[in-house]
């Protein structure tokens, strides 16, 4: 008699094409469905543009956010944006400011390593300053929260804000070496009774005073493909999410690039440590 031997490998292959098949009938549909989200806030913000003429194309981004983020879980609170190797583009950059506001961002820090941002942060200023929407209780400087107590003043009704912080390497590690000799020094004059109770409370409360009670940045968006930190603030971006700008240039980036870097951000399971 003869007859044909089934290998355990010839058993295990239908099994195999069925997962193959069904991975990628879900790839596939998992596509289409982002697609149609894209598509679908196109035509949202293209509609507003014609109802509204293409002379309010910065009211309509506006007004296009705020309907996009309805459908988010979360939002962050401190968005910081990163320049590695580009050249600022002020004008560029301070469309981050209104659209972090239409959004619900609190805060928004603009970092580049060779602190050219921070000594030149006063071109951002003139441009802002320049939109009919440059709502002075709306928009917060950094510098006008040097106040008495240190604090931002209370909000006005329900009407949005959003602070401006710029940041240069010397506020990272320099700073925190500073922060460490100023600790150190109060422990020999006394006024830090012992060496137990310098704590990480104690320091990130120290660093709070000077940082103004800015919350740590929960979201950094960077240019390009290189992922660096690029020395900024070591000690605040330790639960930071480091998210690109779609590979692309920062005089190229539009509303929907921001929108997308949201909506990337609220499906991020943040564990913070655990």
């Amino acid at each position: 008699m003869s007859g044909k031997v089934h290998t355990s490998a010839d058993s295990s292959l239908p099994a195999r094409l069925v997962l193959w098949v069904v991975h990628l009938l879900y790839g596939l549909l998992l596509q289409l469905l982002q697609s149609c989200h894209w598509i679908r806030r196109k035509l949202s913000a293209t509609q507003r543009r014609i109802l509204l003429g293409t002379d309010q194309a910065a009211e309509t981004d506006s007004d296009a956010i705020g309907y996009d983020v309805q459908r988010l879980d979360k939002i962050p609170s401190h968005l910081v944006v990163m320049l590695g190797s580009e050249e600022p583009d002020y004008r560029q950059l301070a469309r981050f400011i209104f659209w972090s506001m239409a959004a619900g961002v609190g805060h928004i820090s603009f970092y580049d390593h060779r602190g050219t941002l921070k000594r030149n942060h006063h071109k951002m200023l003139n441009i802002v300053s320049q939109q009919p929407r440059a709502d002075s209780e709306q928009i917060v400087w950094t510098p006008q929260l040097k106040t008495a107590s240190g604090l931002l003043p209370p909000r006005n009704g329900y009407r949005r804000r959003v602070v401006v912080s710029f940041f240069a390497p010397e506020d990272g590690r320099r700073h925190l070496v500073e922060t460490a000799q100023t600790i150190s020094n109060q422990l020999k004059l006394g006024s830090v009774p012992s060496p137990a109770d310098i704590t990480i409370e104690l320091v990130d409360r120290r660093l709070q005073e000077h940082f103004h009670h800015i919350p740590d940045p929960d979201l950094a968006i960077y240019f390009g493909t290189v992922c660096s930190t690029y020395g900024m603030l070591p000690w605040q971006i330790r639960l930071t999410e480091f998210l690109p700008m779609e590979e692309i240039r920062l005089q190229d980036v539009k509303v929907d690039h921001f929108v997308n870097c949201l909506y990337r951000f609220a499906k991020c399971e943040q564990r913070c440590g655990k």
